[in-house]
């Protein structure tokens, strides 16, 4: 059981590393294509001259949070299309918020049409570094408040950003350029949020690459979750999952992934039992350090992300906060951290949701 115990902890914790540690109403509309297959936000069809890409609102799924028409470059616009925000295909010039988007441009082959991104920071592309660099790729400021006058001047012909619930994108909102609402982050499930580099192919131009790495990401996930599992069932069954806690306290809250998140499946996928799986949110969930402590003292592994030039240790997890010594994961020394400083983290988690090394 204790050699179980470690080869589940070392499981969970790669799925946690991964692998390196509106638009609104409008005509209804026919059309042929792709059904996505894990992603519930994400819809994408071929109509008569264009390609309709319509995201559903996560936090109002009886609403469409943005409806996009996507007609290529070369073509007239149909006579009929419904209403939306319409792009021009292939996007060439590329505004970009996050480095997790940022990647997936990467692994398209497209790192070379992002003309600004923000938090130039937390990239780890070498392209967009040397970007950066040379002045080929602006840095637009901070992602919840960027520069307007250097996103105007990096020329984009589309932001992409992650949206909020009940939160807009400000003055950028107000430019004129279209912004893509990437709710990836939001999917239940890691290959629904995978999915979403089709949206990434459609916008680009190369839908069959898109595919190909969907495929790739599809069949190596689900591989190694049918071998996590048929050997939890050779053992005797979920009983013998170890419970697992995830992150770690913020100033004055905590917040854990929601039980329905894609991280929630990844935990479980990866041969835990992950203590707050019975929670209903996709999103993250803002927790007292009491109600942490009281459901995950016990917990056999403890799994975290942080971002430090030094690698964390027990002693300096302990400084940060004493109370941390309470949990059994830490006197046990069953904590695991990635270092989102030095890993690719971001990089890899929607193309790479897999939980091998």
């Amino acid at each position: 059981m204790a050699k179980f115990l470690l080869r589940a902890a070392v499981a969970a914790i790669l799925s946690a590393a991964l692998i390196s540690c509106s638009g609104s109403g409008g005509k209804d509309t026919e059309g042929t294509g792709r059904t996505m297959q894990y992603a519930r936000y994400l819809n994408i069809r071929k109509c008569n001259g264009y390609t309709l890409a319509e995201i559903t609102n996560p936090w109002d799924t009886a609403r469409i949070l943005h409806r996009y028409i996507l007609i290529p470059r070369t073509d007239r616009e149909p006579e009929e299309i419904p209403q939306g925000t319409v792009i021009r295909t292939p996007i060439d010039h590329i505004i970009v918020y996050s480095s997790v988007h940022a990647s997936i441009l990467d692994a398209l082959g497209a790192s070379g049409r992002i003309t600004g991104v923000c938090e130039p920071e937390y990239m780890t592309s070498g392209a967009i570094k040397k970007g950066i660099a040379d002045g080929s790729i602006t840095d637009c400021g901070n992602s919840m408040s960027p520069n307007i006058e250097r996103i105007a001047q990096a020329g984009g012909q589309v932001i992409i950003a992650s949206p909020f619930e009940n939160s807009g994108y400000g003055a950028a909102g107000k430019l004129g350029i279209p912004i893509v609402e990437a709710a990836d982050y939001m999917e239940t499930s890691p290959l629904g949020r995978t999915e979403w580099v089709r949206l990434f192919g459609a916008l680009l131009g190369c839908p069959d690459r898109a595919d190909s790495l969907f495929r790739t990401a599809e069949a190596e996930y689900n591989g190694i979750r049918d071998s996590v599992a048929a050997h939890i069932s050779a053992l005797g069954g979920d009983s013998h999952r170890p419970t697992l806690l995830a992150e770690r306290r913020y100033g004055a809250s905590w917040d854990v992934p929601g039980g329905a998140s894609y991280m929630a499946r990844i935990y479980h996928d990866a041969g835990a039992e992950y203590i707050f799986r019975n929670t209903a949110s996709s999103a993250n969930i803002n927790m007292s350090f009491e109600n942490v402590l009281r459901e995950g003292i016990g917990a056999d592994i403890w799994v975290m992300k942080y971002w430090s030039p030094s690698p964390m240790t027990y002693a300096s997890l302990e400084a940060e906060y004493s109370l941390y010594s309470r949990f059994r994961a830490f006197g046990e020394h069953h904590i695991f951290g990635c270092n989102t400083f030095s890993s690719t983290y971001y990089d890899d988690i929607v193309l790479h949701p897999r939980m091998d090394s």
